[in-house]
């Protein structure tokens, strides 16, 4: 018998000044307490897109507007498709739910591959999804593609 299929969901690599910024979501799953994730959540019903499911999910967890600069991937966890958007924050004047948001750091990419090597990374996709982030839009994120993967 199988089950359902789990609702999708959609996230972001933000990115500001070639760093990027990982959150500690509120889980109850004792072995992901502590680990980093990207932002974002699941799809809602009312949802008429992926990119107004992002844009409502940034504003639930931190009142923050963006700039969604493209798709990057797709990556499945735990038998959910999550749909992977670069995205510019419009101000770092945000204000974190922390009904749903824990701890929020903004990482260089070299920190997020030391905390992925240590596992402390929620779905184990993050610094592929960022990698592929930089990878597609070096050029409009003004990073050196090459140095940043020297760097990570």
């Amino acid at each position: 018998m199988s089950s359902a299929p789990r609702v999708p969901a959609v996230r972001a690599v933000l990115v500001h000044e070639g760093k990027f910024l990982l959150v500690q979501h509120h889980n109850q799953m004792p072995e992901n307490a502590g680990k980093w994730g990207l932002p974002g959540g699941r799809i809602e019903a009312t949802d008429t897109s992926l990119l107004g499911a992002l844009h409502r999910e940034l504003h639930e967890e931190f009142a923050m507007t963006v700039e969604i600069v493209g798709f990057v991937a797709m990556y499945f966890f735990r038998e959910r498709a999550h749909h992977i958007f670069l995205a510019k924050p419009r101000s770092l004047n945000f204000v974190i739910d922390h009904k749903e948001i824990v701890n929020t750091q903004w990482w260089t990419l070299a920190q997020v591959r030391e905390h992925h090597d240590c596992g402390l990374l929620h779905a184990g996709f993050e610094l592929a999804a960022i990698r592929a982030s930089v990878a597609r839009y070096s050029t409009f994120l003004g990073l050196d593609q090459a140095a940043a993967s020297r760097g990570a």
